[in-house]
Formats: structure tokens, C-alpha cells, sequence
């Protein structure tokens, strides 16, 4: 779609002109036919020419990622105002053995060695968990990537959802997992969840009638958006909208702007950081105040200094809270609970009361065949044949294409083989 089509379906809906997130409402005052000729497309899908196009123009149906780089993120762990203190303190701890004149032994620099290895220690300390945290975040979000039955040049196909184009016909049944935002143009007695989206748990009816005003989005009933879950009947929709112009992208792009609160533990450690920072600064000021008035050299009056602002911090301080934090990680990990940040921890520890209404119940989806019952005096190999006879009165043709317990059935088949 062309700049000045998206300003004008944003002048249409109210929006201003200069927001570059697709406004839906439009789409949901529209005909299919009128969806067809945005789009160049039909009910026989995108012609090849069409399907290059439209390629160029929106791209793949997916979500930009900000993945941190690996040098990024261990330079995140020493943003603390008690570790630039020991920067601070090592940087001394290395100029002064040369500064003194005399021979320079291995011995001199022993501070520095301490005060260096606390804190690659720490950093290393948080910089493993917040990788091992990612790197099983991006598995699962792997996961949440199923595929689309699509209509293309008048075939049906099945393509991974990353490559759906605004125009594609696809094709839905219960229990599908809707993977781009779209127009209905046929269903029968199609029912979506749309909790996800709404807080709704309530199932919503579709229909294909077009809205004859605006409506939010829990009343766009011609619609489907991406992320939502087919729970009961069929219907096709076309792509109106891919990847950050869905409503799910609308979301993950305010996520990614919004800037993360300190949690408490930060805020104090932050606090003791300036106060300590503060006093060993005066204190040294005084102590270098004192050694002058004394006559001693200036030599002498930085080194009394320097050893004043070292013995003066907890070096072990930061490497002590990285500590205690991995080991609740690992607990909450044996729970089956996953923390991204170390720091967060924190605050899920001062949480005593959780609310949650039954939109919040967070589940996997899936069923799976625990256990089958055979009338008695049923032959070896019976189970097989039961399997066999479940698993071919199903629509499920992949195993994440379907109703959930239909995919569950083909599963139990598929083990039986074995």
C-alpha cells in the first residue's frame, strides 16, 4: 500500500496523518470486493505478479527484533555507580606502582588484581543468566511461528505464516492460530477467541457483513487478527495487514518503547552508590588536606588518598547481589519459571498477591493422548486399529494445524506406530 493510501484510510478513521501504523477500521466499513481491488487480488489468491509486488512493497510477516549484541550485553553489567567506583579504584591502583619510581614488581599490583577480578566476575555472573535467559526466550518465541493455509493462483497450499502478503486468501478451521490481521470474506459458524487482544474470554461470532460505522476492536466482527485462536467452525479471510501493521505488532511496538522502571533494589543500591561515593570523596579530600598541612609530599598524599578510596568500597558489594540473584534464578528455574534480568528478580520477591481473572491463565494449548480404554477381551493390535480409525476422522493435516485434541489424536497414531 502506497504512503498517500495509508494517510488517506487514517484520514478516514480519524487518525493523523502522520501515523504509519495501518488503522483497521477502515478495512472493517469495507465489501471483500472492495478489499480485493486494494489489494489486486481474489478469491483465487494472488496472482504471480501480484504476489512479487506485494512482496516488495510490505515485506514478511514478522516482527522486528532487537536482539542485543553479546558485547552490549556484558557492558550492561557494569552499569552500576558502586562498579564505576571500583573502576574508578582500579585505574588508580594500576597508575600508581609507576607513579611511585621505584621497581615494579608483580606484587604491586595486587590491589588492582582483587579489584579487577570482582568485577569481571560479576559482570560474567550476570552476563551468563541474561544469556541463557534470551537465548530460551528466542526458542519459544520460535515456537509461536505456525504455518497458514493459503490460497494462491487458485491452489491451496501451506507456507510458513512469515511469508504471508496482504491479498493472500487464507484459510482457517478450528483451532488455528491466526497469523496476520485480515477482512472475512466466508465462514460458517465461525467463533474466535480473542482474548489475547480484548481480555475478552467470551467467544465472538463472525460474519462478513460490513460494518456501516466505526467500531473498536472488540466489535470489528468482519475482522481477524493475528494471534487470536480459531475456536469453533471454518471461514477465509484476505491479508489486509502483516507483521508491525497488525494489531499485535501495535502492541509489541509500544512495548518496545517503554522504558523499564528501577526496581527497589536498584533505587537503594543506587542511593548508597552516591552516598558512599560522596563521603569517600570528602574523606579523602580531608585526609589529603591534613598529610599537606603536614608537609608531606604530594606523592605520599595521593597514595594515602588512592588507599582510602579502595579499602573504603565493598568491592564484594556488587559480586555478592549478582551472587544471591543467580541462585534464586536457578531456584525459580527447577520451578519452571523463567526471569530475563537478574534484577527483576527482586521485585518478584516482594510480590505476596497476584490477581488474575481467568484471561490471565496462561496455558500451552496442546492435549495429548494420555491414556486409551478398549472393551474387554479386545485382541493385540486393537489399539492400533483405534488409533488409526480416531486419527482419520480428523481435519488436522500438520501437527499445528487443527483442533488441538485432533492433533493430540494424530500424535497417539503417530506413537502407536513406533
Amino acid at each position: 500500500m502506497s504512503e498517500q493510501t495509508r494517510k488517506e484510510r487514517s484520514t478516514q478513521t480519524g487518525v493523523p496523518k502522520n501515523n504509519p501504523i495501518l488503522n483497521m477500521h477502515a478495512y472493517s466499513m469495507n465489501s471483500p470486493a472492495e478489499v480485493f481491488k486494494e489489494f489486486s487480488t481474489s478469491k483465487t489468491g494472488l496472482t504471480a505478479a501480484a504476489e512479487k509486488k506485494n512482496r516488495q512493497e510490505y515485506g514478511f510477516n514478522e516482527l522486528p527484533k532487537k536482539k542485543k549484541s553479546l558485547l552490549l550485553l556484558f557492558a550492561q553489567q557494569f552499569q552500576d555507580i558502586l562498579v564505576y567506583i571500583l573502576i574508578g579504584a582500579l585505574a588508580l591502583s594500576l597508575i600508581m606502582p609507576f607513579a611511585e619510581g621505584e621497581e615494579v614488581h608483580l606484587a604491586s599490583f595486587l590491589d588492582a588484581g582483587v579489584i579487577l577480578a570482582i568485577l569481571l566476575l560479576n559482570a560474567l555472573l550476570g552476563f551468563a543468566q541474561e544469556f541463557r535467559a534470551e537465548e530460551a526466550i528466542a526458542m519459544l518465541e520460535m515456537l509461536t511461528s505456525p504455518n497458514a493455509r493459503v490460497r494462491r493462483k487458485g491452489k491451496e497450499m501451506i507456507i510458513p505464516s512469515r511469508e504471508l502478503l496482504p491479498g493472500d486468501i487464507v484459510i482457517v478451521e478450528a483451532g488455528d492460530r491466526i497469523s496476520a490481521d485480515g477482512r472475512l470474506i466466508s465462514e460458517s459458524h465461525l467463533r474466535v477467541n480473542e482474548s489475547s487482544l480484548t481480555g475478552e474470554s467470551t467467544l465472538l461470532a463472525k460474519t462478513i457483513e460490513k460494518l456501516k460505522k466505526k467500531a473498536p476492536l472488540a466489535e470489528q466482527s468482519n475482522m481477524l487478527f493475528s494471534g487470536t485462536l480459531i475456536a469453533a467452525g471454518s471461514g477465509e479471510y484476505v491479508v489486509t495487514a502483516i507483521g508491525i501493521d497488525t494489531e499485535i505488532g501495535k502492541i509489541a511496538k509500544l512495548v518496545s518503547e517503554t522504558k523499564i522502571p528501577e526496581t527497589p533494589l536498584q533505587e537503594r543500591m543506587k542511593s548508597l552508590g552516591k552516598i558512599l561515593g560522596s563521603v569517600v570523596l570528602l574523606l579523602c579530600f580531608v585526609v589529603m588536606g591534613i598529610g599537606w598541612f603536614h608537609g608531606r609530599t604530594s606523592f605520599e598524599i595521593l597514595l594515602i588518598g588512592v588507599s582510602l578510596a579502595v579499602s573504603a568500597v565493598p568491592e564484594g558489594l556488587p559480586a555478592v547481589v549478582t551472587v544471591c540473584f543467580a541462585m534464586g534464578v536457578k531456584y525459580m528455574v527447577k520451578k519452571n519459571a523463567l526471569v530475563r534480568r537478574l534484577d527483576s528478580l527482586e521485585t518478584l520477591g516482594s510480590v505476596t498477591v497476584i490477581c488474575s481473572d481467568k484471561t490471565g491463565t496462561i496455558t500451552e494449548n496442546k492435549m495429548k493422548v494420555i491414556e486409551s480404554w478398549l472393551p474387554s477381551g479386545a485382541k493385540k493390535g486393537d489399539e492400533r486399529l483405534l488409533a488409526k480409525i480416531a486419527a482419520s476422522c480428523n481435519k488436522a493435516e500438520l501437527t499445528n494445524l487443527g483442533e488441538q485434541h485432533e492433533i493430540g489424536i494424530i500424535k497417539f497414531e503417530k506413537k502407536q506406530k513406533v
